[in-house]
């Protein structure tokens, strides 16, 4: 966490720097809706879509230099096996807000190198099968189902990528993203074997989007 908000704080003070600079932009330059083609391919690739996300991206252009960002997708982790031999259902929806800087002080407004922060959030039913719980008494283990539980997520992101034209007002581009889990699971429940939007839980996950994107 004080590393997420050491870069931040960094992050803030380079946009104001930047901002006498561009002073005399035009501060609105047109909005980008993105889709996230990499993530779906790579998932289905690597789980024959047992885990499946879909993302949309819509940012706003100010003086080709700061671009807040709403990022919205779904998500779903299907019969998927965990290290203790319990199955893992869950699906749900996410959300993540941040702002992308342009920090190169020369460059084409069309084809671009970001950095940024998010902060993310998933609600998401799950289901835990077979989970193993032991019986300090009777010194056994026995199995126990934990149906539709309902949870809620945050984390922040440090996300950097890049962004080309591909044709008019059609662009590409990826990002890079290092995630920082915020929240925690409630006592005796079972751990989250997945958070959409977030991934595999864990203290930190690393993530990665491939997308397509149109100007207007």
């Amino acid at each position: 966490m004080k590393r997420f908000l050491n870069i931040a704080l960094s992050l803030l003070l380079t946009m104001a720097a930047y901002s006498i600079e561009y002073a005399d932009t035009a501060i609105y330059q047109g909005m980008n809706l993105k889709f996230d083609l990499g993530t779906p391919v790579f998932e289905m690739a690597r789980s024959s879509a047992n885990i499946q996300s879909y993302e949309l991206a819509l940012n706003v252009d100010l003086k080709h230099r700061y671009f807040p960002t709403i990022e919205m997708g779904y998500a779903h982790a299907l019969n998927r096996t965990v290290a203790s031999g319990a199955t893992f259902n869950g699906m749900g929806g996410y959300a993540r807000l941040g702002l992308d800087i342009a920090p190169l002080k020369k460059g084409n407004a069309d084809n671009m190198l970001l950095v940024g922060l998010r902060v993310g959030t998933a609600l998401q039913d799950y289901s835990m099968l077979n989970v193993p719980v032991a019986d300090p008494y009777w010194q056994t283990v026995g199995l126990q189902d934990y149906m539709h539980r309902f949870r809620c997520d945050v984390w922040g992101e440090i996300v950097a990528g890049v962004q080309v034209q591909v044709y008019k007002s059609f662009h590409m581009g990826w990002f890079v993203r290092m995630k920082i889990l915020m929240t925690r699971g409630k006592q005796g429940e079972p751990v989250a074997y997945y958070i959409p939007g977030y991934g595999y839980t864990g203290d930190t996950n690393f993530g990665f989007n491939y997308y397509i994107g149109w100007k207007f």
